[in-house]
């Protein structure tokens, strides 16, 4: 089976969108600040207000230099209050109160209109430093509590939360578990990967299909055409990168279908114009469903 299976998908960075609660469990550092870049830059651009607690061992204004793009970058947008860098404990020892991180979150949430941006995106660090828990029982009390009073139902469309944790302290931990399940999404730890999740209907890609992961791109069309179902369903929706080569091996896998099979190919628009440059039009077994933008 292609690397990663799992009974959700996780996404690219760039796949984020306001209202989603992410966990990221990171095992290298310069990949935890690629996609903390990604995360703020993303923000930046929609107008959101960026909001990043680091572990104190991080000195702000060079977190902030980093996640920019710059220093010209991050004193523009520091300085006209998007970004806001803080390495400052949330709580005294013995103090922790999920209620009261949770009120300051949605007061946070709700106060970013009135400051003129379009919504808050924030990535906190689990630190025991920057969150000094007397128990790790309590990050997950916490997070139980922030993604039912800020995303379960709907939640806010005006707030994006991500909780990253470092593998090489916390890995294999009962509680980074716990946390990790009750985050709707997960990122997807570096760039250039490719996730690949067996579902009832098909199969679900996110991450990159490019060179570097061309064969695990090609073993998941195999795994698909492999199922005994007259409709296969490929699901590439939140699919962040795809090349004219993985487009092309989507178009064989439907033209070599023999009816009543056929291929159904949920995508975004962009990869809908692809497929039709590359001739999908001419394949009668492939449909293509635009599932989102």
């Amino acid at each position: 089976m292609p690397t990663g299976a799992r009974q959700a998908p996780a996404v690219g960075v760039d796949r984020l969108q306001p209202g989603d609660h992410a966990f990221l469990a990171f095992s290298d550092d310069d990949e935890r600040w690629a996609i903390l870049g990604v995360f703020t830059q993303q923000g930046l651009a929609r107008e959101e207000k960026v909001l990043l607690l680091v572990d104190v061992a991080h000195a702000p204004e060079q977190v902030a230099e980093r996640v920019a793009g710059g220093a010209a970058a991050a004193r523009r947008a520091a300085g006209r209050g998007q970004l806001v860098v803080s390495n400052t404990p949330r709580f005294r020892p013995g103090g922790f109160d999920a209620a009261r991180l949770v009120g300051a979150a949605r007061e946070m949430a709700d106060a970013v209109g009135g400051e003129g941006f379009s919504g808050l995106r924030s990535a906190t660090e689990m630190s025991l430093a920057l969150t000094p828990l007397e128990s790790l029982d309590q990050a997950v009390e916490y997070e139980t509590a922030l993604h039912e009073a800020m995303f379960a139902a709907g939640g806010s469309r005006r707030y994006t939360s991500l909780c990253h944790w470092d593998e090489r302290e916390f890995g294999g931990s009962p509680v980074m578990d716990a946390v990790r399940a009750i985050h709707p999404v997960t990122l997807l730890d570096r760039d250039g990967m490719l996730h690949v999740c067996l579902t009832s209907a098909g199969i679900t890609l996110t991450g990159d299909s490019d060179l570097s992961t061309r064969a695990e791109f090609d073993a998941a069309l195999g795994l698909l055409a492999a199922r005994p179902r007259d409709i296969l369903i490929l699901d590439i929706s939140d699919l962040s990168f795809l090349d004219a080569r993985s487009a092309g091996a989507v178009l064989r896998l439907a033209a070599g279908l023999v009816p009543p099979r056929r291929l159904e190919v949920r995508c975004r628009n962009h990869h809908r114009r692809m497929l039709r440059t590359l001739g999908s039009r001419s394949i009668r077994q492939l449909s293509v469903v635009t599932a989102r933008l």
